[in-house]
C-alpha cells in the first residue's frame, strides 16, 4: 500500500501534476487523488465561493496510507505572490461599520465579511504542517491541494456541507464563535438559529427530517455552536439539487442568500477564490462535501490566511476583528518550518 502510494506521489511530483491529499474526520489515513483525464465513478470537486469555477478530479486509482507514514519532503514549484490583498485594520473596521449600517437599513439579516491576513513564508514544511493539523483537528475535513493553475491550498474545515449515504443526507448548522472563556450571548444563539432555520427551509421534499442541537463544539482556540441535521431523499439528483440550494450557506455568505452575496461581491474588496466555496467527493457508495473554511493559500514568499465572521445588526466591529485574528491562528499557529 505504502509503495503504491509513494510511487503515485513521486510520479505526480516528477511530472509537476496537480494532486490532492485528503483526510476525513477521525481517520488516521490520507487519500491521494490525481486527475486521470477521463470519466470516473470517483470525482473530487472544488467549487469557488461565487460559483464561477468548478474543478473536477476523476480518479479510479485512489491510494491511501497512514498519515504518519507520509514522507516529510515535498518539493513543489510554488510561485511567489506579489498581489497585496490583506486589508488594514482601519479599512476592515470601516467595512464592518458599513455592513452593520446595511443590515439595520435593509431586510438583510446577516452578512459574512472576510479578509486575508498575510504572513511571511519562512520555510513552511507542507507535510509537517499537514501532520500538525491532523493532530490538532481530528474532527476536521483536512486537505492539501496543489493545482498547477490555482496554487497550493491547505485547510482544516469544521463544517460539513452535505453527506449522502444510502439516500440519507446529513448536514450541520454551524454559527457563533467565542473564545473559550466567554459565555454564549443572545447574539450567537440567534445567529445559530437563523442558520438552522435557513438550512431546514432548503430541505424541501425530504422525509424523516431531524435536528439535534445546538451543541457547543471545541474548535481549538474557540468554541462554535453546532446543530446536526438529517433527512431522507429519493434520488441522487435530489442530493445535487439540495447541494446547489445550500451553497453558499449563511455561515459563509449570509441571509437572504442573494442579497448578502451581492453585498459581499460589491464591498469586500478581494476575490475569495476557493475560500468559502466547497470541496468534496462523489464515490460509488458515499458522497461528502464540506465548506472550505479555516484555510490558507501558500506561496513561495507568503502565506495568505482566509478568515471571516458573521455580521449581525448588533455586531461590534472591534469584537469581529478580534474574532478573525483568533481564527487566523487555526492555520497560522500550526505552520511548521524546517
Amino acid at each position: 500500500m505504502q509503495n503504491k502510494f509513494q510511487a503515485k506521489l513521486e510520479n505526480i511530483l516528477t511530472n509537476n501534476k496537480s494532486f490532492l491529499l485528503f483526510r476525513e474526520p477521525n481517520s488516521d489515513f490520507v487519500d491521494l487523488w490525481a486527475d486521470q483525464k477521463f470519466e470516473s465513478k470517483n470525482k473530487f470537486i472544488f467549487n469557488r465561493f461565487d460559483n464561477s469555477q468548478q474543478i473536477i478530479i476523476n480518479d479510479d486509482d485512489i491510494e491511501s496510507i497512514q498519515i504518519e507514514k507520509l514522507k516529510n519532503e515535498l518539493d513543489l514549484n510554488l510561485e511567489s505572490n506579489f498581489t497585496q490583498e490583506a486589508i488594514s485594520y482601519e479599512s476592515y473596521i470601516a467595512l464592518l461599520q458599513n455592513t452593520v449600517k446595511e443590515l439595520n437599513q435593509t431586510n438583510t439579516d446577516k452578512i459574512v465579511i472576510s479578509r486575508i491576513k498575510e504572513i511571511s513564508n519562512k520555510g513552511v514544511n507542507i507535510i509537517k504542517t499537514f501532520k500538525a493539523l491532523h493532530l490538532h483537528y481530528p474532527n476536521a475535513y483536512l486537505y492539501l491541494w496543489y493545482s498547477i493553475n490555482d496554487g497550493l491550498w491547505i485547510g482544516a474545515s469544521p463544517e460539513l456541507l452535505l453527506q449522502e449515504e444510502d439516500l440519507t443526507i446529513k448536514t450541520v448548522s454551524l454559527a457563533g464563535t467565542l473564545p473559550k472563556n466567554e459565555q454564549w450571548s443572545n447574539k450567537e444563539i440567534l445567529e445559530q438559529k437563523v442558520v438552522t432555520d435557513y438550512i431546514i427551509s432548503k430541505l424541501e421534499n425530504t422525509t424523516n427530517l431531524h435536528v439535534d442541537g445546538p451543541h457547543t463544539i471545541d474548535a481549538g482556540f474557540f468554541n462554535h455552536l453546532k446543530s446536526y441535521i438529517s433527512a431522507d431523499v429519493k434520488s441522487y439528483d435530489q442530493v445535487n439539487t439540495i447541494l446547489q440550494k445550500l451553497h453558499p450557506t449563511p455561515a459563509v455568505c449570509g441571509m437572504p442568500q442573494q442579497d448578502a452575496q451581492n453585498f459581499i461581491l460589491k464591498n469586500e474588496g478581494y476575490d475569495r477564490k476557493f475560500y468559502a466555496g466547497y470541496f468534496g467527493y462523489k464515490r460509488e457508495k458515499k458522497s461528502l462535501y464540506f465548506v472550505n473554511l479555516r484555510c490558507a493559500q501558500i506561496f513561495k514568499n507568503t502565506v495568505k490566511l482566509y478568515v471571516g465572521g458573521g455580521i449581525m445588526p448588533n455586531s461590534n466591529p472591534q469584537k469581529e476583528w478580534d474574532e478573525t485574528e483568533l481564527k487566523s491562528k487555526t492555520i497560522g499557529n500550526l505552520l511548521v518550518t524546517d
